[in-house]
């Protein structure tokens, strides 16, 4: 299954945690044209989380990472990213990739009733999605807008502690599918 990820799971070690995608692999970066991503999906925890919002205008593009994973993961990811919870659907994304092409991958959306432009990120939630894009070297406009992004700390330290650690750790190159 091809998978584009636009927010934390970005990160690498974040989606191939066991209960997201573990298999995941990245084929390379990719554009959404047609949106902007925004942290104003309503988390549980109260925060923002990173959702794309439609334009309709193709010079708009959110960047981000066409990754494969086994169908068998897809279960663990969908949990992970609470579409039981009805906060985010999947939905199917037509993507441009860096050498013109196009490819079709499945992604998560939130839905209206879940969007709040009044939402922050958590920081560390922030620091997730910059390390990601940082780990695939995606535009550097792209990720100072993504530096910028206004955040708030954590009320929860061992939260905010659990996700620094994945932050901290150096960056191993990514699996590329060959």
């Amino acid at each position: 299954m091809q998978y584009f990820a636009y927010g934390s799971n970005l990160l690498t070690r974040r989606l191939r945690d066991p209960a997201r995608a573990p298999s995941a692999v990245a084929l390379g970066v990719a554009s959404a044209p047609g949106f902007v991503m925004r942290f104003h999906k309503i988390g549980t925890d109260g925060s923002g989380k990173c959702t794309l919002i439609p334009t309709g205008d193709d010079a708009d593009a959110v960047y981000g990472v066409l990754y494969e994973f086994a169908d068998s993961d897809l279960a663990g990811l969908d949990r992970e990213e609470g579409v039981h919870l009805g906060g985010y659907a999947r939905h199917s994304l037509r993507l441009r990739l860096p050498n013109g092409d196009t490819a079709e991958a499945m992604t998560y959306i939130a839905g209206e009733p879940y969007i709040d432009s009044a939402c922050l990120p958590f920081d560390w939630y922030r620091d997730l999605v910059v390390a990601g894009a940082r780990e695939h070297r995606l535009p550097t406009a792209y990720i100072r807008e993504l530096e910028q992004t206004p955040a708030v700390s954590d009320p929860d330290a061992a939260r905010a502690a659990s996700a620094r650690r994945l932050v901290e750790k150096p960056f191993p190159t990514p699996p590329v599918a060959r």
